[in-house]
């Protein structure tokens, strides 16, 4: 009995372990990888590869970012770029010798410590346009799946709520998305709606001098269902970068999050949330939703989320010829 006992909570154990593991393959024109998520998330092993079946790529993520040891091979099979992350935007590189030719050892960049600002969120690195070589804008949308520390108790929106009050943070009306049309905090009824997501809006790029991707948001509008109509309908939007100083005041308490996540403002620098990817920068300014429908939306988020990384190791290989 106390056998049994002991192997029942082993099962247990395990289950829980892999609540909101996922693992998925996705084959496209472009992209054929298979890689592993929690709750949404990146989170796990990461493999692509050619169009040939050879290797391209082999590494982890945790939370959305790269991790640990990362290798990239050319459509031969030579191992031509092998990185050893330190954290998410400083790594250490090796190019193995290819046809007689000499790579020196590289620091992955300018140096960048991940440091805290007075106002107690992380710094960003500070970016030059001649530093971005690639870009991309993408817009998301948050929901409750798979992001409790943002609905549990609707306590994110209430802290947005009491900075609004507050007068920290302005309220952007819904259609104005580069932040210049100010609302009066009067006409948010909190009383009249309940929260049911977010939509967010960052950009995406590549740094040629860190050898680095990076993600920075830049707006942030609260999703509602109004309750007299039951529309649902976007609130407003905030300016994220306003947002941070009081974000970074607001801690996270949880016991199973990460040490280095410590307040709201480290859940979004560090991306410890999921969102699906809604529209990414179009001439025709295109939604996902207006050019196809139903489980094709998901698989074109992913998609997009893929080429995204695929296309940073091809910056990889292009540093190593």
């Amino acid at each position: 009995m106390k056998r049994l006992i002991v192997i029942l909570c082993a099962l247990v154990f395990v289950s829980f372990a892999m609540k909101g593991k996922e693992k998925h393959r996705v084959v496209g024109d472009a992209y054929n990888a298979v890689y592993e998520t929690t709750d949404g998330r990146l989170n796990g092993a990461y493999v692509s590869y050619y169009k040939n079946g050879q290797k391209k790529a082999e590494g982890s993520f945790e939370n959305n970012y790269r991790k640990g040891t990362w290798k990239m091979w050319d459509t031969t099979g030579t191992l031509r770029v092998e990185r050893d992350y330190e954290n998410p935007f400083v790594f250490k590189s090796v190019m193995p010798p290819v046809a007689n030719k000499k790579y020196a050892q590289q620091a992955s960049n300018q140096p960048y410590a991940l440091h805290y600002s007075k106002d107690g969120y992380m710094e960003y690195f500070k970016l030059e346009e001649k530093m971005v070589v690639w870009s991309k804008r993408l817009w998301r949308t948050i929901t409750a799946k798979n992001n409790p520390l943002l609905f549990d108790d609707n306590l994110f929106f209430n802290i947005l709520y009491k900075n609004l009050t507050a007068g920290k943070i302005t309220p952007y009306d819904v259609h104005d998305e580069e932040f210049q049309q100010a609302l009066a905090v009067s006409k948010i009824d909190t009383s009249s709606f309940k929260v049911i997501g977010y939509k967010i809006k960052e950009d995406c790029f590549f740094d040629n001098v860190r050898y680095v991707s990076e993600t920075r948001i830049i707006g942030f509008c609260p999703v509602v269902v109004t309750k007299q109509k039951q529309d649902t309908v976007n609130l407003c939007w905030f300016y994220f970068p306003e947002m941070r100083k009081c974000l970074a005041q607001e801690p996270l308490k949880q016991s199973n999050l990460p040490t280095y996540i410590k307040t709201y403002d480290d859940l979004f620098f560090f991306r410890y949330f999921y969102g699906q990817i809604y529209k990414e920068s179009n001439v025709l300014d295109r939604p996902i939703s207006t050019y196809t429908s139903g489980n094709d939306i998901e698989k074109e988020a992913e998609r997009i989320e893929i080429t995204m990384i695929e296309s940073e190791h091809d910056f990889w290989m292009d540093y190593a010829k």
